[in-house]
């Protein structure tokens, strides 16, 4: 009688196999990055300022005021990105997830763009997995990919640009132009940052046309341009035309500009700063990026980060022309740009940059892996790799634990309904306000009675000027005294007049700051103002 070999026996070498692929691997950190995202999208942590300010500006407007008028709040987003945020919520309803779902979708569709560019540009698996893992685990790249904001949509156009541009052969010329057309098309739309990054992509495909001596192909890239010249024009005549001349952008930016040409000491450690910050954005930055210039940028890791991308552009010009000459003219006319005050050279606004700075190391690892060592070179590129890797990971893991939520204010309101009495009011900042008035009708809110300062240097003066006003409203009872981390962490003068006045009933910590409960109708400073006291319980 024939016996047959038991099933799992054959299925061993298939596993083993499979183990071995590389190209698993690398969909197994694609796999690893959508993760990371997914779980602070689902986490659903509230808006913070400048969400709330884009949200209320957003919310009530159709779609022809949100392509055809400006935002309100000094807020400037792509017009292309807004329909498509209203499509969704057209659908779905207006909540904090249906608002942030397209940056989401765009998070999580660089993932496979990278692993595409990775797999035009190196050879070697150590490359490709360090270009795909930086990618999926820088954290400012998973943040923003759960931000009512933009931005990462210019990082998806980068990459999709950039991918388009690497794979574009003269021998395929009208197909390869077609889609690279298309994209740049839509993309203008869609992204204020693009501009640059097709300018690198069309110069560097139109010199390298014109050296190879092809028309077929030159001709078709001079198409692909004037197609993007077109959609560039009609996008700067509907929506973009009012935002550089928006007053309030140019001062809150106003240190963000490149001295060009520069003729100081001081203009040459601009641009050292400058170089610092967009390193420390794409593997340390944690959370919102802001205009200010953070310690963290001096800091050796950081410049080592910089030497090394400095090395991998170098590298990247060796083997990768295209890409190098590409990613060069992009930065060229980002700087221009920024020379000009048509567009701050920092922060969130060159996060679309930062792929090509992984790009960099990512060919210097391809570089150290082709090294004649026979043996010491694999390790060489391997440790390199998991080196650059390390940094942004353990951010990244950190924040699986600890999701993001920089200003907690939906949870405070929340506490405030649950624990509301009659005659309770809020008293809360200017800069507070905007989130506030967001959540409050979404939190059972909308009828709270609210006394709103507008923050100044002397905040002594501020809160005794708005408890005089709460005094002399007989209506008046218990104060909820909301206050965000900028407030609780760095300005203990508020909280030390607020004590002085009358000492908190409640103190309750929240993410991002905290709420104190306060009564101030038994003060003597409140008796002062209020000629008619109503009993304390009320």
């Amino acid at each position: 009688m024939a016996t047959t070999a038991p099933a799992t026996t054959h299925r061993l070498p298939a596993v083993r196999d499979l183990l071995r692929s590389n190209g698993l691997w690398l969909w197994l950190i694609v796999a690893a990055g959508s993760t990371l995202r997914l779980q602070q999208f689902i986490f659903n942590r509230s808006f913070w300022h400048d969400e709330t300010l884009l949200a209320t500006a957003f919310v009530d407007r159709g779609f022809a005021q949100l392509v055809f008028e400006p935002l309100a709040n000094n807020q400037a987003a792509p017009v292309g990105y807004l329909v498509l945020v209203k499509l969704v919520t057209v659908l779905l309803g207006t909540h904090e997830w249906t608002l942030r779902l397209v940056s989401l979708l765009s998070g999580l569709a660089t993932l496979p763009l990278a692993l595409a560019v990775a797999r035009l540009s190196f050879s070697s698996f150590v490359a490709r997995a360090t270009l795909v893992g930086l990618v999926a685990v820088s954290p400012v790249l998973v943040y923003y990919s759960t931000e009512f904001k933009q931005y990462q949509g210019d990082v998806l156009g980068t990459l999709l640009i950039l991918w388009l541009t690497l794979r574009f052969r003269p021998d395929h010329c009208r197909e390869d132009a077609f889609w690279l057309a298309l994209a740049g098309a839509i993309g203008i739309w869609c992204s204020h940052a693009i501009d640059f990054v097709l300018a690198g992509s069309g110069l560097a495909l139109w010199l390298e046309m014109a050296r190879r001596r092809d028309r077929r192909a030159w001709l078709a890239v001079n198409a692909v341009g004037l197609v993007w010249l077109v959609s560039f024009v009609a996008d700067y005549l509907v929506a973009l035309r009012s935002v550089p001349h928006n007053a309030y952008l140019a001062g809150f930016w106003a240190t963000s500009f490149a001295p060009i040409p520069p003729t100081t000491l001081a203009d040459l450690h601009w641009f050292r700063e400058a170089a610092l910050g967009l390193v420390y954005l794409g593997f340390l930055q944690m959370g919102t990026a802001f205009r200010e210039v953070l310690p963290g940028w001096f800091s050796g890791p950081v410049h080592a980060l910089l030497a090394l991308t400095v090395l991998g552009s170098v590298a990247l010009a060796f083997q990768r022309v295209r890409a190098a000459a590409m990613g060069a003219i992009t930065l060229m006319t980002v700087l221009g740009a920024s020379a000009l005050h048509q567009y701050p050279f920092r922060a969130r606004l060159i996060l679309f940059l930062v792929p090509f700075v992984f790009l960099a190391l990512a060919a210097l690892v391809q570089q150290l892996h082709e090294l004649p060592l026979r043996r010491a070179a694999p390790w060489l590129a391997a440790g390199l790799a998991a080196g650059v890797l390390w940094m942004p990971l353990r951010l990244s893991l950190h924040v699986v634990r600890h999701p993001h939520n920089y200003q907690d204010i939906r949870g405070a309101l929340q506490y405030i309904a649950d624990h509301r009495q009659p005659g309770d009011h809020a008293m809360l900042g200017s800069w507070t306000y905007p989130a506030y008035s967001f959540y409050a009708p979404r939190t059972g809110l909308a009828d709270l009675p609210r006394f709103v300062y507008q923050p100044t240097i002397n905040e002594v003066h501020n809160i005794r000027s708005t408890v005089r006003r709460i005094c002399q409203d007989p209506a008046s009872g218990r104060t909820w005294v909301l206050a965000t981390n900028q407030i609780v962490a760095n300005n203990r003068a508020f909280l030390e007049a607020l004590s002085s006045l009358s000492p908190p009933l409640q103190t309750v910590p929240l993410e991002g700051g905290a709420l104190f409960l306060h009564d101030f109708r038994p003060t003597g400073y409140c008796q002062r103002y209020r000629s008619t006291f109503p009993p304390a319980g009320r």
